[in-house]
């Protein structure tokens, strides 16, 4: 397959020189089904995505963040989520952070945050293996998010009545809104985590966000 030889030594390069760029990509072992092969990169890797898009253009369909690369636009299968807009202290939970919350534009952190529950009953927090969330502007817009491959395990933790634990959450900052870019900014921003129980009740926790350079 012409082309084939290069891209897949190119991709050899970047799994030991920068495999946090890809998200999924074709086995260079391989030879592809089908052409052009599908490459996702994190939301901070344009220089990777342009520097693949300029040297295979015919062989390759990039994924920036939540992109497609190079037109810049959401991938048709991106949810954008809405706010809920009903707090977590509504169903008896506080979320705080246990150190300020700063994450690199474009990359993804997971970090712990303190939940405390306020009920006189044990909360079992429902989760996939990580709080999840997502970045919003302050009108509360959302405007970012972890994009990309994700296991989908149920798991759950528990905070007994009056007691607090900390808990991982999962922060992306890949762009759902073309005007900004492939990754939110730097900038102030708000963290918007997602609390769910075992017994169905839901609400959100927001918090402040640096994204740096």
């Amino acid at each position: 397959m012409a082309g084939w030889e290069g891209l897949r030594e190119e991709l050899r390069r970047l799994l030991v020189e920068a495999p946090e760029a890809l998200r999924a990509l074709p086995d260079p072992d391989s030879v592809p089904a089908r052409t052009p092969v599908r490459i996702m990169l994190a939301a901070w890797a344009t220089e990777i995505a342009a520097g693949l898009q300029a040297t295979y253009p015919e062989l390759v369909e990039l994924e920036v963040g939540a992109m497609r690369y190079p037109a810049g636009e959401l991938i048709r299968y991106v949810r954008v989520p809405e706010l809920r807009g009903r707090p977590a202290a509504d169903i008896g939970i506080d979320v705080e952070a246990l150190a300020p919350l700063t994450v690199r534009s474009g990359w993804d952190l997971w970090q712990d945050v303190l939940v405390r529950n306020r009920g006189d009953r044990e909360q079992v927090l429902i989760t996939m293996g990580e709080l999840s969330s997502v970045v919003a502007d302050g009108s509360g817009r959302v405007v970012g998010r972890f994009a990309g491959p994700h296991a989908l395990p149920r798991v759950g933790f528990a905070v007994g009545a009056g007691e607090e634990r900390p808990v991982p959450v999962l922060i992306g900052t890949a762009s759902l809104v073309p005007e900004l870019g492939y990754a939110v900014p730097p900038g102030q921003w708000r963290l918007v985590i997602g609390v769910r129980t075992e017994t169905g009740a839901e609400g959100e926790a927001s918090l402040e966000l640096t994204v740096t350079a």
